[in-house]
Protein backbone atom coordinates (compact mmCIF):
# COMPACT_ATOMS: atom_id res chain seq x y z
CA UNK A 1 0.00 0.00 0.00
CA UNK A 2 1.26 3.43 -0.87
CA UNK A 3 1.66 6.05 1.79
CA UNK A 4 0.19 9.44 1.10
CA UNK A 5 2.73 12.14 1.72
CA UNK A 6 1.34 15.47 2.83
CA UNK A 7 3.59 18.47 2.47
CA UNK A 8 3.87 20.74 5.52
CA UNK A 9 3.59 23.82 3.29
CA UNK A 10 0.27 22.55 1.98
CA UNK A 11 -1.07 22.04 5.51
CA UNK A 12 0.06 25.52 6.55
CA UNK A 13 -1.60 27.04 3.49
CA UNK A 14 -4.88 25.19 4.13
CA UNK A 15 -4.72 26.21 7.82
CA UNK A 16 -4.17 29.85 6.90
CA UNK A 17 -7.11 29.80 4.50
CA UNK A 18 -9.40 28.19 7.08
CA UNK A 19 -8.26 30.67 9.75
CA UNK A 20 -8.86 33.60 7.39
CA UNK A 21 -12.35 32.41 6.49
CA UNK A 22 -13.18 31.80 10.15
CA UNK A 23 -11.97 35.26 11.11
CA UNK A 24 -13.96 36.83 8.29
CA UNK A 25 -17.10 34.98 9.39
CA UNK A 26 -16.82 35.98 13.05
CA UNK A 27 -15.95 39.63 12.38
CA UNK A 28 -18.77 39.94 9.85
CA UNK A 29 -21.20 38.34 12.29
CA UNK A 30 -20.11 40.73 15.04
CA UNK A 31 -20.49 43.76 12.76
CA UNK A 32 -23.96 42.66 11.65
CA UNK A 33 -25.02 42.24 15.29
CA UNK A 34 -23.80 45.75 16.09
CA UNK A 35 -25.66 47.17 13.09
CA UNK A 36 -28.87 45.45 14.18
CA UNK A 37 -28.53 47.01 17.65
CA UNK A 38 -27.98 50.46 16.15
CA UNK A 39 -31.01 50.04 13.89
CA UNK A 40 -33.10 49.15 16.92
CA UNK A 41 -31.94 52.33 18.65
CA UNK A 42 -32.72 54.39 15.55
CA UNK A 43 -36.22 52.91 15.39
CA UNK A 44 -36.81 53.92 19.02
CA UNK A 45 -35.52 57.42 18.28
CA UNK A 46 -37.76 57.63 15.23
CA UNK A 47 -40.82 56.76 17.32
CA UNK A 48 -39.87 59.43 19.86
CA UNK A 49 -39.48 62.01 17.10
CA UNK A 50 -42.90 61.14 15.69
CA UNK A 51 -44.46 61.61 19.15
CA UNK A 52 -42.69 64.95 19.54
CA UNK A 53 -43.90 66.11 16.14
CA UNK A 54 -47.48 65.25 17.11
CA UNK A 55 -47.13 67.22 20.35
CA UNK A 56 -45.65 70.15 18.43
CA UNK A 57 -48.63 70.14 16.07
CA UNK A 58 -50.99 70.23 19.06
CA UNK A 59 -49.07 73.14 20.60
CA UNK A 60 -49.09 74.98 17.27
CA UNK A 61 -52.86 74.49 16.94
CA UNK A 62 -53.46 75.79 20.46
CA UNK A 63 -51.15 78.73 19.85
CA UNK A 64 -53.05 79.59 16.67
CA UNK A 65 -56.34 79.47 18.59
CA UNK A 66 -54.98 81.76 21.32
CA UNK A 67 -53.68 84.15 18.66
CA UNK A 68 -57.09 84.19 16.98
CA UNK A 69 -58.82 84.97 20.29
CA UNK A 70 -56.36 87.78 21.01
CA UNK A 71 -56.90 89.26 17.55
CA UNK A 72 -60.70 89.05 17.98
CA UNK A 73 -60.42 90.75 21.38
CA UNK A 74 -58.26 93.53 19.99
CA UNK A 75 -60.47 94.09 16.95
CA UNK A 76 -63.61 94.29 19.13
CA UNK A 77 -62.29 97.37 20.99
Amino acid sequence: MEQVKIDIKFLVTIGAIVASLGGFYFTTSMRIDQLEEKIGQLEKNNEAIIRLEERLKNVQTKTDEIYAHIMDFISDK
